[in-house]
């Protein structure tokens, strides 16, 4: 049976891709911080229907935050699939972003993932088999006025994906990462509505992207027989 580890599972993008590998007949492990409501309702959900899950309550903004997380899978199934979906965002001028701030976004966006990957990647490359998903951002690519932290953290995980998707290829893993546009999630909720509509209507197609619109790019990028890898997966509607 297939297993997957998400990080940032409960909520937004991150409980659309659990659903969606549910659906698909995985074990599912997944990674939180504060919503331990919603895990446990997941978590219920998932058993219910004979789904073997598992979920752990993991600070990922804490330079060991991701050895835990791992230590607290042990027992459970090793992951053949991991998408690391866990981020912050950060809006300020880099003039008054401290040293602790991109400390934070860093170890969320980028320190934990790599940690993850390093680790899990063994096991994969043993077994000949792995997909590995990081989401990333659109903004790695135009980059985001007062967010020059968080999306040079997003390019850093492009750049580490493409890296290991040939480092890792001839094992049989694949390394991918999609890279959301403007998607309706809690990091924003609080944007400002004229910004919002502003963007959609530069979307061709003319709308604000849903949570299982990611989920579905993870999908592919999952298979079993997917031939994709080094690829950053565009979910934007259009929006350059």
């Amino acid at each position: 049976m297939r297993c997957a580890l998400v990080t940032g599972g409960t909520r937004g993008i991150g409980r659309a891709v659990c659903d969606m590998l549910a659906d698909c007949g995985f074990s599912v492990a997944f990674a939180y911080n504060r919503s331990e409501a919603a895990a446990r309702e997941m978590i219920a959900n998932y058993q219910s229907r004979g789904i073997n899950c598992i979920a752990v309550k993991a600070d990922l903004s804490d330079g060991n935050g991701a050895d835990r997380l791992l230590k607290s899978l042990e027992g459970f199934p090793s992951p053949d699939t991991l998408v690391n979906n866990a981020g912050i965002a950060h809006i300020s001028p880099l003039s008054d972003t401290t040293d602790a701030d991109v400390e934070r976004i860093m170890n969320v966006n980028f320190y934990s993932p790599l940690k993850l990957i390093r680790t899990l990647s063994e096991k994969m490359v043993s077994r000949g088999f792995g997909r590995i998903v990081n989401i990333s951002s659109m903004w790695a690519k135009v980059g985001s006025s007062c967010e020059s932290v968080y999306s040079a953290s997003k390019a850093a995980m492009e750049g580490l994906s493409k890296s290991l998707a040939k480092e890792l290829g001839q094992s049989g893993i694949t390394v991918n990462c999609v890279a959301p546009g403007l998607i309706d999630t809690d990091m924003n909720a609080t944007a400002d509505s004229a910004a919002l509509d502003a963007i959609v209507a530069s979307t061709p197609l003319a709308r604000i992207g849903k949570a299982s619109d990611v989920a579905q790019a993870v999908k592919m990028l999952v298979s079993k027989d997917s031939f994709v890898t080094g690829a950053v997966i565009p979910v934007n509607g259009g929006l350059c």
